[in-house]
């Protein structure tokens, strides 16, 4: 199990980052046909614990309806749906103690790919 710093340390040398905070990194993840995906990893505390929040934007509250997203979140492998401001993102909450590096990518990968998944089947854009 990593601390903050060290999580930032590993970040810092696996990714390029987009921004680079204290608190909080954002990559974006860069597929094959080209598509894009942002992803913000930020560090958080709940309870007395630390917490670490992995979250993606997809849409725009005026391009989908909400109960279709609150549906699809029944049907998501890693990640739900919320909507922060006018923003749709796929977002994924874990304590900082049970992270090992080991999972850190297929995490980062997992919540990217959900959201550039529903950005494509629900927005047919790549804004995010």
């Amino acid at each position: 199990m990593p601390s903050w710093t060290q999580l930032q340390e590993y970040t810092r040398g696996k990714y390029t980052l987009e921004d680079d905070q204290p608190s909080m990194m954002s990559m974006v993840w860069v597929y094959g046909d080209g598509r894009k995906q942002k992803i913000v990893i930020r560090r958080f505390e709940a309870f007395g614990k630390d917490m670490v929040e992995f979250k993606s934007p997809f849409a725009r509250k005026d391009d989908i309806d909400a109960e279709t997203l609150l549906k699809k979140n029944s049907e998501l492998p890693l990640a739900t749906v919320a909507l922060s401001g006018d923003v749709y993102l796929a977002v994924y909450n874990m304590l900082l103690e049970h992270l090992h590096l080991d999972d850190f990518d297929l995490v980062v990968s997992r919540v990217a790919a959900v959201a550039d998944t529903l950005e494509e089947q629900y927005v047919r854009r790549d804004d995010f």
